[in-house]
């Protein structure tokens, strides 16, 4: 009911704001665009704090390619430490998300939902991205070389795909779908 003035009304049944239903589609692109951007931040904050002593030049025919050169293990490790803070990073965001949208609504715990997002990030990171790097670059004794443009990619790639499946799944344990009555489908 509203008032205004000295008069009171109430709102019809098509103005009152009801419960979104969940949209994992849209949790699925936004949890990829978000991993993109956290990978590409990753991939900046990496490459100030240590990648530079790493960057090479190697000649391909005419042209001159710059190319990161660094130890395959610590190019893992790194590859899955920021799979695990950012996975679980983008699964809290998702799950606080989901609570502001439906603060009644059944829900897996945080410490659940945030576990999910740092097993499920590196683990998706670590499929992509040693093999982009065998596909756009090489290992040579026990160095992963790559074009830095080329890693650039890859380190996009690898965070949308990481990024997507995190909020997607943190999206259905945070709001899982519950079947409900829907009249406007039963009146045949």
């Amino acid at each position: 009911m509203c008032v205004h003035g000295d008069k009171a009304f109430a709102f019809p049944n098509r103005f009152r704001i009801h419960a979104m239903k969940p949209n994992y589609t849209a949790a699925l692109v936004i949890g990829g665009v978000a991993g993109l951007v956290m990978a590409l931040a990753l991939f900046t904050f990496f490459a100030a704090y240590g990648a530079v002593p790493s960057l090479t030049v190697e000649l391909d025919g005419t042209d001159v390619v710059p190319t990161f050169s660094a130890a395959a293990s610590a190019t893992w490790m790194i590859v899955i430490l920021a799979g695990i803070v950012g996975g679980a990073l983008i699964a809290t965001i998702t799950r606080v998300v989901a609570r502001v949208i439906e603060p009644e609504g059944k829900s897996v715990s945080l410490g659940v939902i945030a576990s999910v997002g740092a097993l499920i990030a590196p683990t998706v990171a670590m499929v992509v991205f040693p093999l982009g790097i065998t596909v756009m670059g090489s290992v040579r004794e026990g160095s992963a070389v790559i074009g830095v443009a080329d890693f650039v990619v890859l380190a996009a790639v690898a965070g949308l795909l990481a990024g997507g499946s995190v909020a997607w799944l943190s999206y259905i344990l945070a709001r899982p779908s519950v079947p409900a009555d829907d009249p406007e489908l039963l009146a045949a």
